[in-house]
């Protein structure tokens, strides 16, 4: 198995088997108080969007877990929460 990069087009496999990764790289954009719009452009973004296109009934839309993930994290943090 070849080493995944940025550029490269992954499989539907490799991509569900690195869905944790993915799914951690969002949560720290929001952490980090990134906008939707900016984690939109993101790697993560790409591959989860590929993952909702090819399976929509295993895998939420990554709008969908931005605003989960968003919602989660204030409700851990509310005095971290940024303004947006």
């Amino acid at each position: 198995m070849t080493t995944p990069t940025f550029s490269t087009t992954q499989s539907i496999s490799e991509l569900r088997d690195q869905q944790s990764i993915y799914l951690k790289a969002l949560q720290i954009l929001i952490q980090d108080g990134s906008s939707m719009e900016k984690a939109q452009k993101t790697v993560c973004w790409n591959r989860l969007s590929r993952l909702h296109e090819a399976m929509p009934n295993q895998y939420l839309n990554p709008e969908h877990l931005f605003l989960q993930m968003l919602a989660d994290t204030a409700a851990i943090n509310p005095s971290k929460r940024k303004s947006r």
